[in-house]
């Protein structure tokens, strides 16, 4: 769909509820389109929503091929129910973000067919031969260049919008307040988790970990500053929710989704969530003695973070070392923020969740809180990748006090 078109749907009024589509009625709202890939097929729908707070579908011919991506976003939290109210304008902050980024980084997200600002509904290309990156990393031998091409997405955006200030980007930072789903992002993910709550959960085992967390006063300091910069720092053009779930690969490249979390903000929030998405199945691996697939995550982590500050350090950002330090120290307090709320908190990380083996995923959680609390508490004593991948691989202590070191 032209950048025009896109433009001409956001710029318009619209009021009252979406209809909210099923895998019947989607069918018939594809097929309306007329879209050229799809044009003389019969097709089918199917549910394939995964996410908390959207709709999805896949639409396709007989056979499977050729198939689109239908999301719709609700006016609340899907997995909450109606009760749970939800701006739809996070669908047009979605399209929105597409278009800057498409500028800044062409190649890196799937391409939009339709946009329909009325239902609150995208269709886009289906990526049928990818798989979302935490799946990936889990099942498969984990290379390179998947966290290369999410470097280089987060290097291009941020280095085209950067600015010390937000005076040089004004217009972004104005633009992309997303006020709604950044405080959804201020609750869930430096609040809620750290207090006593009715949305939090944890492994019983863990209870008094918790607790010991909970009442850790340099730590809850910690995290409070990381909040205050999240909140109030203005650098950037941010995904704003770029963890492993939301990014697709074939195993050597990849795709950037649901951006409908983006925002002007730090730089080093996209970073720290990205790494946090790494370090949960190096967890998973660290306490199941699985070398090879530390080898894989530690050199994966090595080339994403050596990619992403090659770009910041080359025009048009051409940022200077101090800013560069200043980024790699918020990216290591967000991260670590992500990392302990994934285990105290509301969201689960599917990593960790499907381990079957209740002892091996109790292990791995204390290892994620671990490594959690130390990246926020010795942030400036972890001056690069290196320094990181020590303390993930001293986070779990295995038989005969062996500590791995990546």
């Amino acid at each position: 769909m032209a950048s025009a078109a896109l433009k001409e749907q956001l710029a318009k009024a619209v009021s009252g509820k979406p209809v909210l589509l099923t895998p019947e009625t989607v069918v018939d709202y594809v097929a309306a389109l007329k879209l050229p890939l799809l044009a003389g097929k019969t097709l089918t729908g199917s549910d394939s929503s995964t996410g908390n707070l959207n709709y999805c579908f896949i639409v396709a011919a007989e056979g499977g091929t050729p198939s689109v991506f239908v999301k719709q976003a609700p006016d609340f939290v899907k997995c909450l129910g109606e009760d749970a109210k939800l701006t739809t304008d996070r669908i047009r902050t979605e399209i929105s973000a597409a278009l800057e980024f498409g500028t800044c980084a062409p190649g890196y997200l799937p391409e939009i067919y339709h946009f329909d600002a009325t239902s609150c509904v995208c269709v886009m290309e289906h990526l049928a031969s990818h798989t979302l990156l935490q799946d990936h990393n889990l099942q498969n031998a984990v290379t390179d260049g998947p966290a290369v091409a999410v470097a280089q997405f987060m290097g291009k955006v941020h280095g085209s919008t950067f600015s010390a200030n937000g005076a040089a980007s004004s217009s972004l930072a104005s633009s992309f307040v997303n006020e709604p789903l950044c405080g959804i992002t201020s609750a869930y993910v430096f609040t809620l988790p750290f207090i006593t709550d009715d949305s939090n959960s944890n492994e019983p085992a863990l209870d008094s970990r918790a607790a010991e967390l909970r009442g850790n006063e340099a730590l809850k300091a910690a995290i409070t500053a990381a909040h205050d910069r999240f909140k109030t720092k203005k650098e950037a053009l941010l995904h704003g929710d770029l963890h492993s779930g939301s990014v697709m690969t074939d195993g050597s490249d990849a795709k950037v989704i649901d951006h409908e979390f983006a925002f002007f903000g730090p730089a080093g929030f996209d970073l720290g969530l990205f790494l946090a998405g790494y370090t949960f199945p190096y967890a998973v691996a660290l306490v199941q003695s699985d070398e090879a697939k530390m080898k894989q995550l530690s050199s994966a982590m090595r080339a994403c973070v050596s990619t992403y500050f090659a770009l910041l350090r080359e025009a048009p950002a051409s940022l200077p070392d101090a800013t560069i330090n200043a980024i790699w120290n918020d990216a290591l307090s967000f991260m670590g923020c992500e990392l302990l709320r994934r285990v105290l908190g509301a969201a689960k990380r599917q990593e960790l969740q499907g381990i079957e083996d209740k002892a091996v995923k109790i292990a791995a959680e204390r290892a994620v809180l671990k490594i959690g609390e130390l990246v926020l508490t010795q942030t400036a004593d972890i001056a690069d990748t290196d320094a990181l991948l020590k303390i993930i691989g001293a986070s779990h202590v295995v038989e005969g006090g062996k500590c791995h070191i990546a």
